[in-house]
């Protein structure tokens, strides 16, 4: 099955309290810091690990600047995953495999 965007909303939509305002900001945030994610994922491949720099004179590679900002996005999204007040679901178990 291949990520979509509107899978994923659908996803995170089932698994919160749709009534909570704070909930679905919280949904619509992952999805742009997701989308941003993706999108510098793109610049880099077509920029590559490494881009040059001019300055005046002199020319240098330095590491992609995207890098390092893909790796913060990484982290607010992770951040807000924590934050998610997802619904539980819980599952009984009436085999009885669990009794002496």
């Amino acid at each position: 099955m291949k990520f979509t965007q509107r899978k994923l909303k659908k996803e995170l939509l089932s698994k919160i309290d749709q009534s909570s305002q704070v909930q679905l900001e919280k949904v619509e945030r992952y999805l742009n810091l997701v989308e941003l994610f993706y999108e510098l994922d793109e610049y880099i491949q077509s920029e590559g690990p490494l881009v040059l720099t001019v300055n005046g004179s002199q020319r240098f590679l330095k590491t992609n600047p995207a890098l390092q900002e893909k790796g913060k996005i990484n982290t607010q999204i992770l951040a807000l995953e924590r934050s998610f007040d997802f619904k539980v679901e819980t599952k009984i178990d009436d085999s009885g495999s669990d009794l002496i």
